[in-house]
């Protein structure tokens, strides 16, 4: 029972952790800097509805969001990267695995980390 309690409350940690990262980041304006939050998260991303929620209503803030995305996963994603996230325990990355080109590479590569980590 006590796991089950401190697993609730971890993972409640978790999220208020990420949903503050997210509110400083659109409270400063940092679209790119959400973006790369976003990617490094695993998160699709966000839609120009979710966007404009977070404060990002001009047509610019939206661009500068999407392009910078577009640009840190294309580096993030890297399958070169991927090694390095599974030694340091990173979860899987449905966006670096599921929607990158070299995907299968990255995940390859990051369950190679994994076991190097002996995260498995």
């Amino acid at each position: 029972m006590n796991k089950v309690v401190i697993s609730v409350l971890f993972a409640t940690a978790l999220a208020g952790c990420s949903n503050q990262a997210v509110t400083q980041l659109s409270e400063k304006d940092n679209w790119a800097g959400l973006a790369s939050y976003d990617v490094e998260a695993g998160n699709r991303p966000r839609s120009a509805e979710d966007l404009d929620k977070l404060g990002a209503s001009s047509a610019e803030a939206q661009h500068d969001y999407l392009t910078a995305y577009q640009s840190h996963m294309k580096e993030y994603c890297n399958p070169d990267n991927a090694y390095k996230a599974g030694i340091l325990g990173k979860p899987y990355n449905a966006v670096c695995i599921d929607d990158s080109p070299r995907g299968w590479e990255y995940k390859q590569n990051w369950e190679t980390g994994l076991e190097a980590g002996n995260f498995n």
